[in-house]
């Protein structure tokens, strides 16, 4: 099975080398572009398996090469994550409404940036020494529904408790595992082998 493609769309050299050294050294094929219109024609060559996108982009604005990468003729339908030094909330809900499957703000980890890459490529994380789940089972249910893609409303229907029901399990969640968000949490989860 060949490695699986991924793009990387960002004007600062530095970035560029230290992901594209991360990734390649994680078995991924990394493709490279400075600006959105040398990422556009990229994404319609090599149709990548997954896209990091910087929002700050000299030439255009990554929320719309976001939009252009989606439209023919690259018409890419694999996951676009943000990468960007814009950390407001409004920047962030804006990439979320856009589509991106996440949202990474710079300065980032190169371990979670490579797990989060692995977490939406569905690759299975390498087997280590498994910790035990501090979990209760409810907080697992809730973790797992939420790793599948399911909304606070959709996981409570599921479970026949109220959203502030999910909205507590999951913040005991946090404090357990020492995470700050659910992406987070998943990603220690999945690491861990609890999901």
């Amino acid at each position: 099975m060949s490695a699986k493609r991924i793009l990387v769309i960002d004007d600062n050299p530095d970035v560029l080398r230290l992901v594209r050294e991360a990734l390649s050294e994680a078995g991924y094929t990394v493709l490279t572009a400075t600006n959105g219109l040398e990422g556009l024609r990229e994404g319609a060559l090599h149709l990548p398996d997954l896209v990091l996108l910087d929002i700050g982009l000299p030439d255009e604005d990554g929320f719309k090469v976001y939009q252009r990468l989606r439209e023919k003729p690259a018409a890419l339908e694999c996951p676009i994550i943000f990468l960007t030094a814009r950390g407001g909330i409004d920047s962030r809900l804006h990439g979320f409404e856009q589509g991106a499957v996440d949202y990474i703000v710079k300065p980032f980890h190169l371990r979670e940036l490579l797990a989060r890459v692995k977490v939406h490529l569905h690759e299975p994380e390498e087997a280590g020494p498994q910790e035990p789940n501090p979990m209760t089972e409810r907080e697992y249910e809730v973790v797992r529904l939420l790793a599948t893609g399911k909304t606070y409303k959709q996981v409570a229907g599921a479970l026949g408790v109220s959203q502030s029901t999910v909205r507590n399990h999951l913040h005991n969640v946090y404090s357990k595992l020492g995470v700050i968000d659910r992406a987070q949490a998943v990603i220690v989860c999945r690491e861990n082998g609890w999901i």
